[in-house]
């Protein structure tokens, strides 16, 4: 005699529901169907049950497969939404990065200009302290009483 199992049984076996296995009937080629006897139940051969065992397999690891191809398609998605979001930042930045070097380039130039306006301002103060200094000079010596030397020697050139 054929050893002929249950729809019960092979739900157990690849713990699903009896419902799935009913789906996977349906879905087998006409070759691979099952018959059904007097009582409208399935009459399942050896040659069913590897079909089914078969047809579960391949579907599962497309499912698998297409879980994680779907999975991995929303992954790249969020990381391209990340990297989109970092590169608006680092334009951001180096926006910013050339701003800060152009402010501190014309603030470099200021204090240049700003110094050498202390220069020139320094220098001009600078000689007319010295003019006037030697002014002062000038003016000094010509109010200085001559020394008896000096005096001695006028009066004696005067009646030489």
């Amino acid at each position: 005699m054929v050893d002929l199992t249950t729809i019960a049984e092979i739900s157990k076996d690849l713990h699903i529901s009896r419902a799935r296995i009913y789906q996977i009937i349906d879905s087998l080629d006409d070759k691979d169907k099952p018959l059904k006897d007097s009582d409208n139940k399935y009459i399942l051969s050896q040659d069913v049950v590897n079909a089914i065992h078969q047809y579960y397999a391949n579907n599962t690891n497309k499912d698998r497969q297409d879980k994680s191809t779907s999975s991995n398609d929303q992954l790249v998605n969020i990381l391209r939404r990340q990297l989109d979001e970092k590169d608006q930042q680092i334009n951001k930045f180096q926006k910013l990065l050339d701003q800060q070097q152009q402010l501190n380039l014309s603030s470099q130039k200021l204090l240049e200009n700003q110094k050498s306006e202390q220069n020139i301002k320094s220098n001009t103060v600078q000689s007319r302290e010295n003019d006037s200094k030697g002014d002062s000079k000038n003016i000094s010596k010509q109010n200085e009483k001559p020394s008896n030397e000096t005096r001695e020697n006028f009066w004696k050139r005067l009646f030489r």
